[in-house]
């Protein structure tokens, strides 16, 4: 089997499919890269059992079919190095491969393709479709509120639901909640849901940015399967019955506050370089017209920082973890964020940007 790519298409495919191989496995084979000629096409596998990605590459001629499992991290390695190179050729003899450009060849030992292993989506029955970009962003938005408490397994990945033409994600860890909606093509009306492991979407984020378009989403009983033009991508689904975390979300906060996004981000960092890794706290301080941040950790200092505000309600004081906050910040869409508050003993709400949502539980105080 003989095969010709562009440099850079070989190599930027390769890459992909690469984010998804173990760093370590008792299975060596895992630790390779499918590359298999089937139908005319060149497609690139990869897989740690529980996410699989499967890639189509652009090939500029070959002869023969049939396929090897390459040493994923050396052979990108290689390709890196070539990737400027207007041509790049693949043979393969039984387990051995020759990789050739401009300037040399390499001769790299692989494994059989047929040894490789498979991961079947056969309990899907139909599929949306959304832009891929959009999808993506939409894990941007909510990723940082996964909980990383492995005894918390359903909250270790992100939650998603299609009802009619919606679309939405919701993250949380027990100290905050993030969550967001969009609009999908769904004209048959199939319901789903899931929850998606974070290395699965992670990837996914890379994915879109290679098959660009529109993305096909598939929810079944155990997985959930995303196609695009040049790819798919299949993974398992999180076991188990997600929170109900409609129920988390303040439905009496009465007090609302604009403050201008990046003034606010500004501050809360800053506060935040009084606080400690034992003691992440800063204390908000509503008055009319502006909000003040203190912050104070022993042994370190303490500060005092004002911002203007869009607030005309009673003075109110609430301590956060900035972290939460600050993550919150980094995503929004909106130049003013909106927070929704009712005292300091009660969940806050932030609103970001369209159909975003994010709720963030306050700090009790030593």
């Amino acid at each position: 089997m003989n095969l010709n790519f562009v440099g850079v298409d070989l190599y930027r495919g390769f890459n992909l499919v690469t984010g998804i191989v173990p760093s370590s496995t008792v299975k060596n084979v895992l630790q390779g890269v499918r590359l298999e000629v089937r139908d005319g096409k060149a497609e690139l596998t990869s897989t740690d059992l529980e996410v699989l990605v499967r890639y189509t590459l652009p090939v500029k001629d070959y002869t023969g079919e049939g396929g090897i499992v390459l040493p994923a991290v050396r052979v990108n390695n290689i390709l890196r190095e070539w990737s400027g190179n207007d041509e790049i050729s693949i043979m393969v003899e039984g387990s051995s491969c020759t990789i050739k450009s401009k300037g040399g060849y390499f001769k790299v030992v692989g494994e059989d393709f047929r040894q490789f292993p498979e991961i079947h989506a056969n309990d899907i029955k139909g599929f949306v479709e959304i832009d891929g970009e959009v999808f993506a962003d939409m894990v941007g938005k909510v990723a940082h509120a996964v909980s990383i408490v492995r005894a918390r397994s359903t909250l270790c990945g992100i939650f998603i639901r299609i009802d009619k033409d919606d679309i939405t994600m919701a993250a949380a860890d027990g100290n905050r909640l993030s969550t967001i909606k969009r609009k999908v093509s769904n004209p048959d009306g199939i319901p789903m849901e899931g929850i998606v492991t974070v290395k699965c979407l992670t990837f996914l984020q890379r994915f879109t940015s290679e098959c660009k378009g529109a993305l096909k989403v598939g929810i079944g009983e155990s997985q959930i399967r995303f196609k695009g033009e040049s790819g798919e991508v299949i993974s398992q689904l999180i076991d188990g019955q997600y929170p109900k975390y409609e129920e988390v979300i303040p439905k009496e906060n009465n007090k609302r506050v604009e403050i201008n996004r990046d003034e606010l981000l500004s501050a809360v960092r800053m506060a935040s370089f009084m606080t400690n890794e034992g003691y992440r706290v800063v204390k908000f301080v509503y008055r009319k017209d502006k909000l003040i941040l203190l912050s104070k950790a022993m042994d370190i200092g303490e500060t005092e920082l004002e911002i203007a505000a869009n607030y005309d309600g009673p003075e109110l004081e609430i301590s956060f973890n900035p972290d939460y906050v600050l993550d919150v910040l980094k995503i929004s869409d909106n130049d003013v964020v909106t927070m929704e508050l009712k005292d300091a003993n009660d969940a806050a709400i932030f609103k970001t940007g369209y159909e975003q949502l994010n709720v963030i539980m306050p700090v009790e105080l030593k």
